[in-house]
């Protein structure tokens, strides 16, 4: 990934076993980029618990080693789920779970924390686009606008990821990645498969700590000329 001017901080403490096995909790391992980030990152060697409500009844967790079903804002639920923990992701964004989370990773010492979180929090352009669905879903994005403070004002080795609209296409293997506040390099459209992807690498990778990383998908088509108001 790209250095875009973005201070360096010192290397997160979670790291103990570089290029190794992680223990991840994945909160919210119920949704579709959740159980993409359970699947992927089995896959990679990493041992992953699932947090999610209701758990016992989701028949995508077969074979996950650790399932713990409830409230991801309820203190003694996340206390246990972190329990031999490294790190957390978070494949859903909220600020109540962000109050409850950071707390509780600091008492039992797992400093890494990765946050789903949208582009349009912070894009400016196309700027009827970005009006229209602010209008639409304004206590959405004002939340994730919160929950992003309450990370950026912890201690913890955080990252905050932005995609832009998910979708469920079949992964591309590669997403664009930038710390621009609009997805000009990429585009609009992200699978959720490739997210997660991006999600794990950024994970993984330690330069990412303390950063705001905008995600979007690969562009596999010539870019249109922007209009003269966009």
């Amino acid at each position: 990934m790209a250095d875009h001017g973005v201070p360096q901080h010192p290397p997160p403490a979670h790291r103990a076993h570089p290029g190794g096995s992680v223990k991840i909790l994945v909160v919210g391992a119920a949704g579709r980029t959740g159980q993409h980030l359970l699947e992927q990152a089995a896959g990679r060697g990493h041992t992953v618990t699932a947090l999610a409500r209701r758990a016992q009844d989701n028949p995508g967790f077969t074979g996950v080693p650790r399932v713990h079903s409830g409230d991801a804002t309820d203190p003694d639920t996340v206390r246990e789920a972190l329990r031999d923990q490294h790190a957390v992701v978070m494949a859903v964004g909220a600020s109540a779970i962000v109050r409850t989370l950071v707390p509780a990773m600091q008492h039992a010492g797992v400093r890494r924390l990765v946050m789903t979180s949208s582009r349009s929090v912070v894009a400016t352009r196309p700027r009827p686009i970005i009006d229209l669905v602010w209008l639409r879903f304004r206590a959405v994005y004002a939340d994730l606008v919160r929950a992003e403070g309450m990370l950026e004002a912890s201690d913890l080795d955080w990252s905050i990821v932005r995609a832009t609209m998910l979708t469920d296409t079949p992964p591309l293997g590669a997403v664009h990645t930038d710390f621009e506040a609009n997805a000009t390099g990429g585009d609009w459209k992200l699978g959720r498969a490739d997210y997660a992807m991006a999600l794990l690498d950024i994970l993984e990778d330690d330069t990412m700590v303390r950063r705001a990383v905008g995600v979007c998908g690969q562009r596999t088509r010539p870019r249109a000329p922007a209009s003269p108001d966009a």
